[in-house]
């Protein structure tokens, strides 16, 4: 009779924040052999934030001040460097541009992109996150923040091995 290898991803971390979160998240990803490295100077987030014109929610500064350097290709791969992040209207979509008024995407900043190279945003003023799909066209919510962001991250990892 053979052993039964559990699947279930292991969550080292359940929100940015949580006491020892920065020391268990380190620890995890050394395990799975990615290099932490912290942003190391926090001056970027005023500049960022006064060049979008957008309060960066707190929760996600404090992952790019401790992770915010990270370049993997197996961890949070499509993430943009915080000062590559821009608002939508200004991106390079061009489907972004057809289909969408610039009222609209104007409300979002763009800080990653989906495997399928589409925009993921922030949605100002909630900082919940958006995918703006051009096969089919359309923008959904898929995460309620950059937290779920992170753990649906941590997640995909763990598939890898």
């Amino acid at each position: 009779m053979s052993e039964k290898i559990n699947s279930e991803p292991i969550l080292p971390i359940r929100q940015i924040g949580e006491e020892r979160w920065i020391k268990n998240l380190t620890s995890f990803l050394a395990y799975h052999d990615v290099e932490v490295i912290s942003l190391g100077d926090e001056n970027i987030f005023q500049k960022v934030e006064q060049d979008l014109g957008w309060l960066i929610p707190s929760q996600t500064k404090e992952y790019f001040l401790h992770f915010g350097g990270i370049e993997s290709s197996d961890f949070m791969y499509n993430l943009k460097n915080i000062d590559e992040w821009e608002v939508l209207t200004n991106s390079i979509w061009e489907f972004v541009v057809m289909n969408f008024q610039p009222e609209e995407t104007d409300n979002y900043i763009v800080f990653s992109e989906s495997l399928s190279n589409d925009p993921i945003c922030f949605k100002r003023y909630t900082g919940q996150v958006y995918l703006f799909s051009h096969d089919p066209i359309k923008v959904v919510k898929v995460y309620k923040n950059f937290n779920d962001y992170l753990l649906n991250e941590i997640i995909d990892l763990q598939k890898l091995y």
